[in-house]
């Protein structure tokens, strides 16, 4: 290991799908593990894929320790936690981090989706040493690692989250949709069409929202971000909170990214459609004369930096 490492157990959006049609990529919903050389043990959301990790982790016979970064509480990024087995194990410690809502505090929302209505297993049926971290948007340490909070463009209250590690940075912005877009950015494009002559999304966006995103991902080793939509799709789903996949390839150019990870694939998507957004995108990346490396999230896969 370098300085970290990810690995995506998780990559999926909205609901999990598993079928034939989504070998390659995978089918489970967001979940990212990040490993810090001589740091602490995070994951990134506790989808579906985090069954899988948790299976992983109980295998090595050993006490663990790891901080749980929510990026905000709709199932698919939550749905797997009443799953992850090393949370009933009286050994290991796990700290829970994200935003209160309006409406309730962080414990509690992770408490409701194990309700007995809905779940035969309660929170308090987990033997682990559980604690909770309400966060805002603010900065703070880990053992060494820097992590920033963001406020995204999604219903509810998401965060992006930055994480700075011996002059290297990984930035996770799972669910996210532009704040404003000319017509000119937004021009329908099929995965089997043409290129689109994409402009600068950002020109018109709301000035303060994007100089802040810009910011906040700036020069990134590694920029994961929500790329579910083809732009012909997003026409009708404008305010779901989510991006067409060009998107994320101008923020990752404006804030000189080296590195783009399209995420949270659209469940409608299978491995053929996901391929070809990922083809679109790099010949978008060729011509704007970039080196920016851009991969499309696959369950499985592995990245050190």
């Amino acid at each position: 290991m370098k300085s970290f490492k990810i690995k995506f157990w998780g990559v999926r959006g909205s609901i999990p799908t598993p079928g034939r049609s989504t070998v390659h990529y995978g089918g489970n919903t967001s979940c990212v593990e990040v490993r810090f050389k001589e740091g602490p043990f995070f994951i990134l959301d506790a989808g579906t894929g985090i069954r899988e990790l948790g299976k992983f982790l109980q295998q090595q016979n050993e006490k663990i320790r790891v901080f749980i970064f929510i990026s905000h509480f709709h199932w698919d990024h939550i749905q797997g936690l009443p799953f992850f087995r090393p949370a009933f194990d009286a050994e290991n410690s796990i700290t829970i981090a994200g935003s209160d809502d309006a409406a309730a505090k962080l414990a509690q929302i992770i408490s409701f989706q194990m309700d007995p209505t809905y779940f035969p297993v309660t929170i308090e049926d987990m033997n682990a040493n559980i604690s909770f971290r309400s966060l805002k948007e603010e900065k703070f340490a880990i053992e060494g690692v820097e992590i920033q909070t963001l406020y995204l463009n999604h219903p509810g209250y998401a965060l992006g989250y930055r994480f700075s590690y011996k002059n290297h940075c990984l930035v996770y912005i799972s669910d996210n949709e532009p704040f404003h877009q000319s017509p000119d950015s937004e021009r329908s494009v099929s995965t089997a069409g043409e290129v689109p002559a994409v402009e600068q999304a950002f020109d018109n966006f709301y000035e303060d929202k994007n100089k802040k995103l810009i910011e906040f991902c700036r020069k990134a080793d590694v920029l994961i971000h929500d790329a579910q939509f083809l732009p012909e799709e997003y026409e009708s789903r404008k305010t779901w909170g989510h991006s067409p996949f060009h998107y994320p390839i101008d923020l990752a150019l404006q804030s000189q990214v080296k590195s783009l990870i399209l995420f949270h694939h659209d469940p409608d998507h299978g491995d053929k459609a996901i391929s070809q957004m990922l083809q679109q995108s790099r010949k978008i990346i060729r011509k704007r004369r970039s080196s920016l490396k851009c991969e499309a999230a696959r369950e499985g896969s592995v990245l050190v930096v």
